[in-house]
């Protein structure tokens, strides 16, 4: 008898937790394509009194060129460019960014949409053998989003991360 009410439970629990996980949309349902259209448009954060970051998506195919542009008083003083891409049946994106032209360095963020609102991705130094920083994206509205990253460099964990949160707006034009 005491067998049968342990197996009794264990299928009751293992029959739970399958309802559970069929109940939810898995992440892989999520269309990433379609939902990274999102994001085309000029985006802008306000870093100071007077200076601000302007961030636009333009579509490429199914990949996105990535402008950057660092203003004071109204005037730039820094740009990149970069590649909004995917991976893998179109499961993953790969952001690549050359942060800094003078210098030639590269940024690879990899990740993805995890619900139709929030992007997860992981920085990598330029040749992947460090994951330097964790980012996540959640769009509030159409035309606003925070961006969350945590930077660790070459440290072992995020205990000691710096954390920055930005509030980007989508500029209308």
């Amino acid at each position: 008898m005491k067998k049968i009410s342990t197996l009794f439970i264990a299928g009751l629990i293992t029959l739970c937790f399958s309802m559970s996980l069929h109940a939810q949309s898995s992440e892989t349902d999520l269309d990433q394509v379609e939902l990274m259209k999102q994001f085309i448009g000029k985006w802008t954060l306000e870093t100071g009194v007077d200076s601000s970051v302007i961030w636009e998506v333009i579509p490429l195919g199914k990949a996105y060129e990535v402008n950057l542009e660092w203003l004071a008083k109204g005037e730039p003083y820094l740009t990149s460019i970069g590649l909004l891409t995917f991976a893998r049946k179109y499961t993953l994106t790969e952001w690549h960014h050359l942060n800094w032209p003078e210098s030639g360095v590269i940024q690879s963020l990899v990740g993805k949409f995890v619900s139709d609102k929030k992007v997860t991705l992981d920085g990598f130094n330029v040749d992947h053998t460090n994951n330097n920083s964790h980012h996540e994206i959640n769009l509030i509205t159409p035309d606003k989003f925070t961006w969350t990253s945590k930077w660790k460099g070459n440290k072992e964990s995020y205990d000691d991360a710096v954390v920055y949160e930005n509030i980007w707006t989508r500029v209308k034009e």
